[in-house]
C-alpha cells in the first residue's frame, strides 16, 4: 500500500493507492503535518511520494515524521521520470504540482489534448498534447490572492467572501463591484484562454482542478470535467509507471 501526498502552501492532502491499478482510495486532508499524520495513523503504508510546493522546512518536517514511521519517502520533482515528456524550456523552474497536474490529465485522457485549469492559490494553466507532451501553460493570481490583495493594499476595501458573488454586473455596492469585476474577470480570463487553445488543439478536454474548481465550474460556459485531486492522481499514475517500467 502506498501514500501519495500533495503538500500545498495552506493544506496537505493525501490518498492511499494500491497496485495494480493505482487508483485513488480515501483522500485525507489537514492543515499541518501533525494533523495529517494523525489522520493516517494505523494505516499500513510502505512508501510515500510527496509533491510539495511548501517551504522546504515544512516538507522536511513531514518527510521526517513519515520516515520515523518506517515509510520510505520519495519526493516528486520535475526531474522525476513520468509517463509524459516535459517540453518546458527550463524544467527545473517548473512547479512540481504543475507537472503532476499534467500527468494526471494524461492519465485521465490518454492520447488526447487536455487543458488543465488548477484553481488554487494561483490560477495555473497546463496544456498536454495528444502525443503525451507537456507543452507548458500559464500562472496568474488565484481567487483568494486577488480578494486579499485588494483588502491589504487599500485603506478601505473590505476582505470579501467569494460565496457572496451574484454574477451581476455592474455592481451597485462596493462588495458587488469588487466581486463582479474580480470573479467575472477571472471567468473571462479562463474562457478566453480556452478559446485560444481550442483554435489549435481540437478536440480539447477541459479539466478543472484545485480547491476552487467546483466554484468556477458553476460559471464557465465551456463543458469541463472537475477533478479537485488531479495532483494526487498524477502522483499515483507516476508510481504505476515506475512499477510497470521496472
Amino acid at each position: 500500500m502506498f501514500l501519495v501526498i500533495d503538500q500545498g502552501n495552506t493544506n496537505i492532502k493525501g490518498a492511499i493507492v494500491a497496485s495494480p491499478d493505482f487508483c485513488l482510495g480515501e483522500v485525507f486532508s489537514a492543515a499541518t503535518p501533525a494533523l495529517f499524520l494523525a489522520k493516517i495513523a494505523g494505516l499500513s503504508v510502505s512508501s510515500a511520494m510527496i509533491c510539495s510546493v511548501a517551504a522546504d522546512d515544512l516538507y522536511f518536517a513531514l518527510s521526517e515524521q513519515l520516515s520515523l514511521k518506517g515509510i520510505q519517502v520519495r519526493r516528486f520533482t520535475t526531474a522525476t521520470t513520468t509517463p509524459i515528456l516535459n517540453a518546458y524550456t527550463h524544467p527545473e523552474t517548473l512547479g512540481s504540482d504543475r507537472l503532476a497536474d499534467a500527468v494526471g490529465a494524461w492519465s485521465l485522457f490518454p492520447h488526447q489534448h487536455s487543458f488543465v485549469i488548477d484553481c488554487g492559490s494561483c490560477l495555473n494553466y497546463e496544456l498536454v498534447a495528444s502525443e503525451g507532451i507537456y507543452l507548458g501553460g500559464g500562472i496568474s493570481p488565484g481567487l483568494q490572492i486577488r480578494l486579499k490583495a485588494m483588502h491589504d493594499y487599500t485603506g478601505k476595501l473590505p476582505l470579501l467572501n467569494a460565496s457572496d458573488y451574484t454574477g451581476l454586473f455592474p455592481g451597485k455596492t462596493t462588495k458587488d463591484s469588487m466581486l463582479s469585476a474580480t470573479i467575472g474577470g477571472m471567468i473571462a480570463e479562463i474562457e478566453a484562454l480556452i478559446e485560444k487553445i481550442e483554435k489549435k488543439y481540437t478536440p480539447l478536454n477541459i479539466i478543472l482542478a484545485g480547491g476552487d474548481a467546483s466554484f468556477f465550474g458553476k460559471y464557465l460556459k465551456n463543458k469541463n470535467f472537475a477533478h479537485p485531486d488531479l495532483v494526487l492522481t498524477g502522483l499515483a499514475q507516476t508510481l504505476k509507471y515506475h512499477f510497470e517500467t521496472k
